[in-house]
Parts: C-alpha cells; structure tokens; sequence
C-alpha cells in the first residue's frame, strides 16, 4: 500500500517519517473539520420528517420566517399524506413554490454534494480527450465543451447540409 515506506530498512528512517506522517493526519483532520463541519443528526430532524415537533436545537437553526413556514406546512393534512407517500426529496422539492424558504433550506441539506459528479464528469473526459496518443493537444476547451455538453449532434444532418467535395 506504501511502497515507499516498505523501502525504508531502519528503525532510525521510521523515526524520521512518523513526525511527518502525524502532523499530515493532523492537517488533514483539521481541513476535514472545516470544509465538513459535524452536525448533530437531531439538528436535522425536522427535514427528515417536518411533522414532528421541534427540538429546541433545531428552533436555534430556523428564522423566524423558516418557522413560521414549517408551522404552517405541520397543519397541512394534504402534504402530510404526501410525505407518507413519497420519497423525501420528492416532497421537499414538491413543497417549494408553496413554501421557498424552508424547502430550499432542507434541498440545502439534503443534496449538499449534488454537483460534485460534474467535476468528476469533466475530470474524465479531459482524461479521455488529452490521452497518449493526443498529448500535443494546446487546447481542450472545445474539445470538453462538446464532450460535456448534454446536446448531441445529428452526424447524418450535418454530413447531409454539407456539399461534397467533387474530385476532378
């Protein structure tokens, strides 16, 4: 798993590398906290299920706008027989024109990594555009843009509308 550390022959080369190897960790643990702070799960319980009371935990998270529209969506009969009914965030996205503020907070927590596949998506395809055998490539932006794009051309069109070349 560590070639590099299993060419070490020493007990002298462990003691140099452990200091680094601890204060990497201890870096990394500390990015970690602060890019992925830790919430309490009871912090969230109102998006997991809206039609329970509220912890006093939960109430110091919410406006005063975010609670007055979780109240109101608690007393609608209708949506509570939705949310029984439909996965969770088909409901929270059902309910957001009605209630925009209190949807889009719990959207928020819910899909907290819902783009990341676009980057992975576009690490891909620049790893399939600029292989081995392209490697002189000077320029991908054109070649990721229609990798990436969602619009797929019509060949059969676009051979059609163009004139071929007539030898002579």
């Amino acid at each position: 798993m560590f070639p590099l550390l299993l060419q070490l022959d020493t007990e002298t080369d462990y003691q140099e590398i452990i200091p680094l190897i601890t204060s990497h960790l201890e870096s990394l643990a500390e990015k970690l906290d602060k890019y992925f702070p830790s919430l309490s799960s009871d912090l969230c319980d109102w998006v997991r299920n809206p039609f329970t009371e509220l912890s006093s935990n939960s109430q110091t998270l919410l406006n005063l706008q975010e609670e007055d529209e979780i109240t109101e969506l608690k007393c609608d009969r209708t949506l509570r027989i939705m949310f029984d009914e439909v996965p969770l965030d088909v409901f929270w996205i059902s309910v957001r024109e009605e209630y925009p503020v209190i949807s889009a907070k719990a959207l928020d927590i819910l899909f907290q990594f819902s783009t990341s596949y676009l980057c992975e998506q576009g690490f891909s395809c620049l790893s399939t555009v600029k292989s081995k055998s392209r490697n002189r490539l000077l320029s991908v932006e054109e070649d990721l843009r229609v990798c990436l794009s969602e619009i797929r051309p019509n060949i059969k069109k676009l051979c059609k509308d163009k004139q071929a070349q007539v030898s002579q």
